[in-house]
């Protein structure tokens, strides 16, 4: 049996608590599933991430051991350091924990625990075994990339294009160094390819099957899923408030958007919105059978081709209708017209969904469509098979 370290960042890992913690979810279920004997390294990067072993407990029957490591934070390189690193180290400029402490750390336990694959899962664990010598395959599994992010995040200004060239810099060099690279989004395997021109796999995120507990609403409501940490959701939950939702009230009067996940990282601009009658908030639900109704409305209000949208397959599964804007779903070529109402805009997406409310058999016809979807593309059985042969 081969022996895998897990690379990840010392939070909770589990298929509701958000789309990354759901892709890591996945992953060790396909990972243990291919007879990987997997230690868990759970990273404290900063004072943000608290190793709780609690938070684990979801995959506990994937994983062999659970180390905790608190890194080295490293410190700001200063005078003609700063400026050295800046051109010719963008890594080191822009991450101080890539450090001697750290890179001996890491080597230390590949060796005492004789790993022969590292897996990094999001950024700062690739540009760390990146940095590392090691003589075994190092996986990127990549999320997003952080440079397109950053320019979709606040206002620009000269300070901020200047580090969001540098990560740019620095996920170009880890795409290239890494041994290989697994990504959720179809369009991002595919970028990955080529720039780096090595293998790239296309890996989007398994769920187990389920059957929903709930049954169809006599009239549908609008769900948004996901917390608002993730800037999709927060910045395309804002946006769908702002151009949709008066008009939707206005057309439906009973309407109500149900809300689902944590507010904590909400802008106090987002949270005023949300404070209207119609909107329901019911903050991070464990189960969600107890939330998502079949045929209920699933919005997906986010305008740009970033990350992989993980909650797509989720209201596939509970038979929710997918209500997407265009660009949101490319990660996903499995997403068609057939199975879902795609988008161009916000507005065409306000008209779509007050055509579609109240007319059942259309309901009813992309529900079963989007279930079978699932069922075709994003369960474990489907993804085992190419991810076995990807890693041999």
């Amino acid at each position: 049996m081969k022996k895998l370290l897990f690379i990840a960042n010392a939070e909770k890992i589990s298929p509701n608590a958000n789309g990354g913690a759901a892709v890591l979810f996945s992953h060790l279920q396909l990972l243990h599933a291919l007879d990987y004997e997997i230690t868990l390294l759970a990273v404290e990067w900063t004072e943000a991430y608290q190793f709780k072993k609690e938070d684990y407990q979801e995959v506990e029957p994937y994983i062999s051991e659970i180390v905790s490591y608190k890194a080295d934070q490293g410190k700001r390189k200063r005078g003609l350091n700063w400026m050295f690193h800046a051109i010719f180290k963008p890594t080191e400029f822009e991450y101080f924990f890539v450090n001697q402490n750290n890179i001996d750390y890491l080597q230390k336990i590949v060796k005492e625990k004789s790993i022969d694959l590292v897996w990094c899962e999001w950024r700062w664990s690739t540009i760390w075994a990146m940095k590392t010598p090691l003589s075994i395959p190092k996986i990127y599994a990549h999320h997003d990339w952080e440079y397109k992010l950053a320019l979709l995040r606040g206002k620009s200004t000269l300070n901020k294009r200047f580090h969001t060239f540098q990560k740019k810099r620095v996920e170009m060099q880890m795409v290239r160094n890494m041994t290989a690279c697994v990504s959720g989004s179809k369009t991002e395997a595919e970028e990955i390819k080529s720039i780096s021109n090595k293998k790239a796999l296309y890996l989007p995120t398994t769920y187990e099957n389920i059957t929903p507990k709930l049954t169809t609403r006599k009239q549908p409501s609008i769900v948004h899923l996901g917390g608002m940490g993730t800037t999709a959701n927060r910045l395309g939950l804002e946006r769908f408030i702002d151009v949709c939702w008066s008009e939707i009230k206005s057309s439906i009067p009973n309407v109500e958007l149900i809300v689902v996940g944590s507010l904590k990282r909400a802008q106090s601009s987002l949270q005023r919105k949300l404070e209207d009658n119609q909107i329901k908030t019911v903050g991070f639900v464990e189960n969600l059978e107890e939330v998502l109704s079949p045929e209920d409305i699933h919005i997906i209000p986010w305008e740009y081709n970033t990350g992989t949208r993980t909650r797509i397959p989720v209201a596939l599964n509970y038979k929710q209708i997918l209500v997407a804007i265009k660009e949101s779903t490319k990660c996903y070529p499995e997403i068609t017209q057939e199975n879902a109402i795609l988008c161009d805009n916000l507005e065409q997406m306000k008209e779509a969904i007050i055509h579609l409310y109240s007319n059942r058999e259309k309901l009813h016809l992309l529900a079963t469509k989007g279930k079978q979807t699932f069922l075709d593309n994003f369960t474990l059985e489907i993804q085992l098979n190419q991810l076995k042969d990807f890693l041999k």
